[in-house]
């Protein structure tokens, strides 16, 4: 994507206001939910399906308890030590291995439909554009690295109780398209505002680390767009006048942003159909997700 412009000028891209102090403090507690009360209690799930659907991004606190945790943490630092050592023997045994110097496979179709696991590794965009993540490391299919981990991410995920809250809020059936895991380190050049196309669309994130400031990367969300019509139009417009691509949420003046800061274990909900973005992180930052695609 093209960097932003001065969000002021005319003719530019128009940023949301980003939520901070006790104004996010205050977005975030109407948004969230305790797993314990929607796991058990019907009128917690219909408030939850209800602010899905309306707010298009729900925050549900204390998913995933300790145990799991601390066991796909440690999965995932060796799994970078090995990375960070050049050590990809045993990693080329039982994933596709993508790295800067060699890439094995492309495109995100061959992502999803491979049968083994795939850590790519992400680099600069060839044509230099923005917005490219570089340096996250993402493993399509974590649940192949091994029979723990398919253990733990079916613990953390809870894929039963989301797609029934999902058919709840959006009336569709969902499915589990596929399951990530993203590894940010640093990672500065993330992509600005946009959605994920305009079909229906979900995705869920497990929090496997804290996220408790700007500097941390948190997945930042705008309330609301995933039905709102003027700012998708206004959007389109500009995208089209200025060849920027069609799923950049790029007119969002007026509107505000949410940074989802959120501890371990805890689960973000969104629309993709809705304007989001990673935050850019501090250089010693690191941010670990789980990360669930629903769809049709």
């Amino acid at each position: 994507m093209t960097s932003l412009a001065d969000p002021t000028s005319a003719g530019s891209p128009h940023l949301p206001r980003l939520l901070s102090g006790t104004e996010r403090e205050a977005a975030m507690e109407r948004l969230s939910v305790e797993f314990a009360a929607l796991s058990s209690s019907k009128r917690a799930f219909l408030r939850a399906a209800w602010i899905l659907q309306r707010q298009g991004v729900l925050v549900v606190r204390h998913v995933v308890p300790p145990e799991p945790l601390k066991a796909i943490n440690a999965e995932v630092n060796q799994l970078l030590a090995q990375l960070d050592a050049g050590k990809t023997k045993q990693l080329a045994s039982k994933a596709i291995l993508n790295l800067p110097n060699k890439r094995r496979i492309k495109g995100y179709e061959n992502f999803v439909d491979a049968e083994q696991a795939v850590i790519n590794h992400r680099v600069n965009s060839p044509d230099g554009r923005s917005g490219s993540d570089a340096g996250m490391v993402d493993i399509f299919h974590p649940e192949r690295l091994s029979e723990a981990m398919a253990e733990w991410v079916t613990t953390c995920l809870h894929e039963c109780l989301i797609s029934r809250l999902l058919l709840a809020s959006s009336l569709l059936p969902m499915r589990v398209k596929c399951r990530n895991l993203y590894i940010n380190r640093g990672v500065r050049d993330t992509r600005g505002y946009h959605c994920d196309g305009r079909s229906q669309k979900f995705k869920s994130f497990v929090f496997l680390t804290d996220v408790r400031d700007l500097s941390d990367g948190p997945y930042c969300y705008v309330p609301v767009t995933h039905r709102d019509r003027r700012s998708w139009k206004r959007s389109s417009q500009f995208n089209e006048a200025n060849g920027l691509n069609r799923h950049e949420y790029s007119q969002l003046q007026g509107l505000d942003a949410l940074p989802l800061l959120a501890k371990a274990g805890d689960m973000v909900i969104s629309s993709q159909r809705g304007a989001h973005r990673g935050h850019p992180q501090q250089p010693q930052a690191k941010r670990a997700v789980l990360v669930n695609m629903y769809q049709r």
